[in-house]
């Protein structure tokens, strides 16, 4: 797999791909660097993953690990919440954005998450990765990963 657990050498990777168009915000570099820390799988907080061709980052997605009070869903409050995927216009349709997911979801196990989520309208992405609307939130998509 071609995924990288982005780390604080990759903060200036990061910004790069910011400046790129339809990216969400532009970040400086010690914004990147709280979404760069190579995250043990096991450990809350945030992680950035990656695809790179050489020192460019084409493609990311970022994943908070959490804990939240138990429901009947996650009844160890363990959660996994995607908060974004972009990839360069220029490289998308090459399923860049899938292997970040996935990769995302093995660490969602590692971590012990019942579930992965996202804020999303039903995109066609999180369909094809096995996501689903939430039940009782029609602008929420998740997936089981136990």
């Amino acid at each position: 797999m071609r995924v990288k657990r982005l780390d604080e050498t990759d903060a200036a990777a990061l910004v790069e791909i910011s400046k790129a168009p339809g990216f969400p915000c532009e970040l400086t570099e010690d914004d990147a660097k709280v979404f760069c820390r190579g995250r043990l799988p096991s450990k809350e907080g945030v992680q950035t993953y990656g695809i790179f061709d050489g020192k460019a980052l084409l493609s990311v997605a970022t994943a908070t690990f959490c804990r939240v009070f138990p429901c009947a869903d996650a009844p160890s409050g363990f959660i996994v919440h995607i908060s974004g995927v972009y990839t360069l216009p220029e490289y998308r349709h090459r399923h860049y954005a899938s292997e970040l997911l996935s990769a995302a979801e093995d660490d969602a196990k590692a971590f012990g998450a019942e579930y992965i989520c996202c804020d999303s309208t039903q995109d066609g992405l999180y369909y094809s990765c096995g996501f689903q609307p939430a039940p009782d939130n029609e602008t929420r998509m998740w997936k089981h990963v136990r």
